[in-house]
């Protein structure tokens, strides 16, 4: 007849069936490579660092991906910036995909593709597309909806721009960003919003409205160059050429 195991050696052969020496050794070497990427980021050579880190994103580990997928965006997103500033924003969009099958649906990729097909392919039907796909996902993005009515606006459609502005205002205090919020990212932003409300109100007929906006967000954004030329143009439709350009100083 079998002899019972006693409670302390069933103890042990549990303890001693679940040592996995290899899942070590294994962990140590996939968390050198993230090292070695976090070291190629830091030294600014983002293409090492991503390439480095991109095959660890697919380990079943959860610690040793996410922290590959991190090292990886931040990559990306260094690689974005290097890419607009040397001219070649196609590149940027190719990083941009690589970003959001990282992180999908993620607000910043998102509207950083539809900023770049707008502002530096002028692919304005494509860069449209883009702004919806970010509302669909990100209902309140303030710089998608500003982006949507600057499309409408330059294509000469204010009717269409109307109810985008009228969200961005209706939903400012709650609405998400995809940029660090910060004094500059909001000027910017509220630069735009600024203009295209002036543009909208011009439209339906209250330019002095207008112009009354346009002269208030100068004043608060700090003497904003756009929103003072958006103003001599609309001082020049509506007094003539010869409205005072120093009026807007």
């Amino acid at each position: 007849m079998r002899a019972e195991l006693r409670p302390a050696e069933r103890m042990r052969q549990a303890l001693m069936a679940h040592l996995d020496h290899e899942g070590v050794q294994t962990l140590i070497e996939t968390a050198a490579t993230c090292d070695e990427a976090n070291d190629y980021l830091q030294n600014g050579d983002y293409e090492l660092a991503l390439q480095t880190a991109l095959p660890l994103v697919l380990l079943q580990t959860p610690i040793i991906a996410e922290r590959a997928r991190e090292i990886a965006i931040m990559a990306l997103d260094h690689l974005v910036d290097r890419a607009i500033a040397t001219g070649r924003p196609r590149q940027a969009l190719d990083y941009l995909q690589q970003w959001l099958r990282l992180e999908p649906n993620a607000i910043y990729p998102m509207v950083r593709r539809a900023e770049i097909l707008q502002f530096e392919l002028s692919d304005y039907d494509a860069a449209w597309t883009a702004y919806l796909q970010v509302l669909r996902h990100h209902p309140n993005n303030i710089e998608a909806l500003v982006g949507l009515a600057e499309l409408s606006l330059m294509e000469g459609n204010p009717e269409r721009a109307y109810p985008y502005v009228m969200r961005a205002w209706q939903t400012l205090a709650q609405s998400c960003w995809a940029y660090t919020p910060s004094v500059r990212t909001f000027t910017a932003l509220f630069e735009g919003l600024y203009d295209v409300t002036a543009g909208v109100l011009a439209w339906l007929g209250a330019p002095e409205e207008s112009e009354r906006l346009l002269e208030e967000a100068i004043r608060r954004l700090g003497g904003s160059d756009a929103l003072k030329h958006r103003l001599q143009r609309l001082r020049d439709a509506l007094y003539g050429d010869s409205a005072d350009e120093s009026e807007t100083d």
